[in-house]
């Protein structure tokens, strides 16, 4: 299976985000974003909406594809989603733990402009690939759902997959997300993993305020 080349650009971007895999948490730290930071959220590109299109409620999550809370999280998408026809969850690769997730980013990005119908089913599937998951896994993947593996080789490849994880790499720094999984919802962030109850409990409360 052909591997996707890293350019410098990803390596640099992988070095230099590599330090906060070792803040990585269970336990999630609330706060506040500033109001004028969340518009950087609309300028990522490559983010996957699921759920309702339409929802006032967003739960916004920043994971990585070799973190192991992100992992757990994963399971909990389809069961919130069931629960709460007025949420979308909205996907954010962030790479942050080495080259093996900058390649799985890659893919998983250049998967979402062709499949993005079928998302969730390469990120739940990315997560039940034993061992670091990096590009041959999510090609590998990618190839079982359908896409067209030259079209997918060249948009893992493009500068719009790379411009789309720096956009993230820079917009979750500046939210303050140093840990993987993060959320997001409306001005609430929360670094670091939250249970399938903790997201219901904040997604309740978010609720009232509508």
């Amino acid at each position: 299976m052909p591997r996707v080349t890293p350019t410098r650009r990803t390596i640099l971007l992988a070095l230099g985000m590599m330090p906060f895999a070792a803040r990585a948490q269970q336990k999630a730290e609330f706060y506040p974003i500033p109001v004028e930071l969340l518009a950087g959220l609309d300028e990522i590109q490559g983010k996957v909406t699921l759920g309702n299109p339409q929802a006032e409620l967003k739960l916004v999550e920043f994971f990585d594809y070799n973190c192991g809370y992100c992992r757990q999280a994963a399971r909990d998408i389809r069961p919130l989603l069931a629960a709460n026809k007025d949420l979308a969850v909205v996907l954010v690769n962030y790479a942050v733990l080495g080259i093996p997730s900058i390649g799985a980013t890659r893919v998983a990005l250049a998967f979402s402009r062709q499949k993005g119908t079928k998302y969730l089913d390469f990120h739940q599937q990315m997560f039940e690939v034993r061992g670091t998951r990096g590009d041959d896994a999510a090609i590998a993947i990618a190839l079982k759902l359908g896409a067209n593996k030259a079209q997918l080789l060249k948009d893992a490849d493009s500068e719009a997959v790379t411009n789309a994880m720096l956009t993230a790499a820079r917009v979750g720094e500046k939210f303050g997300f140093m840990a993987t999984p993060s959320y997001l919802l409306g001005r609430e962030g929360y670094a670091g993993f939250l249970t399938l109850a903790q997201k219901q409990a904040v997604i309740d409360e978010a609720r009232k305020a509508l």
